[in-house]
Order: structure tokens, then C-alpha cells, then sequence
């Protein structure tokens, strides 16, 4: 008996043609999250038109089809305005995968979204959870190298007691604007090693694009004590990133729980990330009621090369040439000798 031909699997930019077939987008009421993209797409592929004009902001969305039938979706965003580095998310599947197995999907949607960049796009970047080993390994398969762990801490359930939201002495909770984002983007450039901000590639401007409700910065005059950003990573749009500098600064210990707590009250987030080695911070967190979530590993992956110059054969000399500078030019001179006359 002759075995079955699997139909093939198609990765194909979100268009018109997909909303309308696709009754697995209607039927899981997501329609308008996918015109959201959709739209995204447009704008995204007419920034990369112009990019030394227009900033790269919108994200692109690609998906995977069986049949006319959608399996899966994965969602790029750009990581910084140059368009230099862009985050990926992973796939998320939306229908049954029949014909093929999951991970087949997801590589061929990562690899498919790894060239779906700007010409200038030299890193990209992604985050997924430490304990999804197949995750990791298709990544790493893909190119991606381990870069930073993280973890991730969820809300306190209880209300937040308003005498928390006051601050002491000099310390103010600051929106996030042009002056304190060259700030607040040194504090994070000393925290990440050369590696890491070479893949990054950020500029304060991109800073500014990460801000939001209940993102701020916490200040004692100039000096930033922490921050908080969105984080862009992440295809939640309430996920927060808590950044703060490399010493610990014993203000923190007071003007800490006020911070959170305006986090909660204006951003509502749904997790909040920082560093996995931030056993102080931990400390504060737990304190105030929030609890331990999945811890988050950041991987990369660079096209970087360094740029060396080429040896120009054509303006080469011989050792001839390059020896007949060192001959004398005049008559030479006699030698004193010491020998007995």
C-alpha cells in the first residue's frame, strides 16, 4: 500500500486572504487581534522602506498553513528604532496540527521569521521559559545562545494600602521623558555585558518606546535609584521589567514598596521580571506579597562580524623594493679600523 503524501506546510506573511478562509480566526473570536497585526504588517514593511527616514516600531506576523487551514502564528517586533535587533516570540499554535508535529511548525516559523528582518537586521532576540527544554534546544539548534536568566515574579492578590504610595525626603517617582531616559538607559548599559549590548544595539531613544502606564523612574535628584519599563520581549502587553544599578543603594529599602505600589495601581501587570541574581530586590518582593513565577532565560543571536581590511594584493611590493630603501644612496664612507699600524 502505497503510503499517504502530507500536504505541504506554507509560511506566508499575514494577509487579506487568511482572515477571510481561515474559520479557525472567526470561530476563536480573535478577529480583531488579527486585523491588529495585519495592519502592524503594512506599517512594518513600509518602515523597512525607509529606514533612514522612519523608526522601526510596528511588529510583522508570520503564519503557518496546512491546507488553508492556520496552525500557527509567530510575531516579530523590532527591539530597538534602527531596526538592528528584533525580538521574536514564540509560535503560538492556533488550530490541530495533523500532518506534522509541533516542532516542525515551530522551526520552520522561527527560521522563516530569522529573514524576515530589515536588511541591516544583525541580532535578534527571545525569551522563553528556563524549563521548556524543547524550546531551548530548537533554539539553540537555530543559531540562539544563552544570555541572561531572569525571573519573573507575579502580583500580590491583596489590596495595596494607601499610606504605601506616599514617598519620603528627596525621592520622587518620575515619568518616563527625554532626560530621565538617557538616565535610565545608562543604569541598564552598565548592567549588561559588552556581549549583550553589542546584540541589543540600544539608544536612550528606545527607552522612551518601552515606557507606559506604571512605567517610571525612581529618583533621588539626578541620581536613578530603580526603573521600571515594559518589556517588549514578552507578547504581553502587562509584563514589566524592574531595572535598578550594580551596587545596592540603601534608599531602595524604603522607597521600594511605594514604587511597587504605583505599579500596581497604574499598570496593572500582570508579571513583573528582574534579574535572577537580585537576592536583595527578591527579598523586598516577597516581603510585599509577590510571589515567585517561571524563571525566563534571554537568548541571542548575532550576526555581528567584525569588519577587517582587506589586503590589497595590486599595491603589494616585492622584498627588492621594500630592501633597496634600506641601500645608501651616496658614496660610502671608510671605516675607522683600531688594528695596530
Amino acid at each position: 500500500m502505497a503510503e499517504p503524501v502530507l500536504s505541504s506546510l506554507r509560511i506566508e506573511p499575514l494577509n487579506l486572504a487568511h482572515l477571510a478562509r481561515c474559520r479557525v480566526i472567526a470561530d476563536s473570536g480573535s478577529l480583531p487581534r488579527f486585523q491588529t497585526f495585519l495592519i502592524s504588517d503594512w506599517l512594518a514593511r513600509f518602515e523597512q522602506r525607509f529606514p533612514d527616514i522612519l523608526p522601526s516600531r510596528s511588529p510583522r506576523c508570520l503564519v503557518a498553513l496546512e491546507a488553508d487551514q492556520l496552525l500557527a502564528m509567530i510575531v516579530i517586533y523590532p527591539y530597538n528604532r534602527r531596526g538592528t535587533c528584533w525580538t521574536l516570540h514564540l509560535p503560538e499554535l492556533i488550530g490541530k496540527v495533523r500532518n506534522h508535529s509541533l516542532r516542525e511548525v515551530r522551526h520552520d516559523l522561527l527560521q522563516n521569521a530569522l529573514h524576515l528582518g530589515t536588511p541591516q537586521s544583525y541580532s535578534w532576540v527571545i525569551r522563553c521559559p528556563a524549563s521548556d527544554v524543547d524550546a531551548i534546544a530548537l533554539l539553540r539548534e537555530l543559531g540562539f545562545q544563552p544570555l541572561r536568566p531572569y525571573q519573573s515574579w507575579l502580583p500580590p492578590r491583596l489590596s495595596i494600602n494607601a499610606q504605601q504610595t506616599v514617598l519620603a525626603d528627596s525621592v520622587t517617582w518620575c515619568p518616563i521623558n527625554r532626560h530621565t531616559a538617557q538616565l535610565l538607559w545608562s543604569v541598564e548599559q552598565i548592567g549588561n555585558f559588552s556581549h549583550l549590548r553589542q546584540i541589543k544595539d540600544r539608544h536612550w531613544l528606545d527607552i522612551l518606546d518601552r515606557s507606559g502606564p506604571g512605567c517610571g523612574i525612581l529618583m533621588d535628584g539626578e541620581t536613578v535609584l530603580a526603573g521600571c519599563i515594559r518589556l517588549t520581549e514578552s507578547s504581553e502587553q502587562r509584563n514589566f521589567e524592574l531595572l535598578r544599578g550594580m551596587a545596592w543603594d540603601t534608599r531602595l529599602d524604603r522607597a521600594l514598596p511605594v514604587m511597587l505600589a504605583r505599579i500596581l495601581q497604574q499598570g496593572a501587570p500582570h508579571t513583573l521580571v528582574t534579574d535572577f541574581d537580585d537576592v536583595l530586590l527578591g527579598q523586598i518582593l516577597e516581603a510585599q506579597g509577590w510571589q515567585r513565577g517561571a524563571e525566563q532565560l534571554l537568548l541571542g543571536r548575532s550576526m555581528w562580524r567584525r569588519h577587517i581590511a582587506h589586503r590589497n594584493l595590486h599595491i603589494s611590493r616585492s622584498l627588492d623594493e621594500v630592501f633597496s630603501r634600506l641601500r645608501p644612496q651616496g658614496t660610502p664612507l671608510p671605516n675607522p679600523t683600531l688594528g695596530p699600524r
